[in-house]
């Protein structure tokens, strides 16, 4: 997978298949603290109802700095990531 496929299966999550996920598994061997490979992964594990994907929430969630953020990028639909940011700059503001 080279960069100009992943940034378009960023930018249209919904493509995801079976041969993707199998791309994004072998950067993930080759780079395992890629934050947003872990994530669309995980997303594709989910997409195929894969028996890899319960032990890979795992793994994922402990690479990934906010989990709420992950949880609603899994199970969304359509991930709103302009509104998931200004929702953690308030979070983040509340905090200081």
């Amino acid at each position: 997978m080279n960069n100009q496929n992943f940034t378009y299966l960023m930018q249209n999550i919904a493509t995801i298949d079976a041969e993707k996920t199998d791309q994004l598994d072998v950067v993930i061997n080759e780079y395992p603290y890629f934050q947003s490979a872990r994530a669309v992964y995980l997303k594709g594990l989910n997409k195929e109802s894969s028996f890899k994907y319960n032990q890979e929430l795992k793994i994922t969630a402990a690479y990934t700095t906010d989990r709420s953020v992950l949880f609603d990028f899994i199970t969304s639909e359509e991930f709103q990531q302009n509104k998931i940011s200004e929702s953690i700059k308030q979070n983040t503001e509340h905090i200081k």
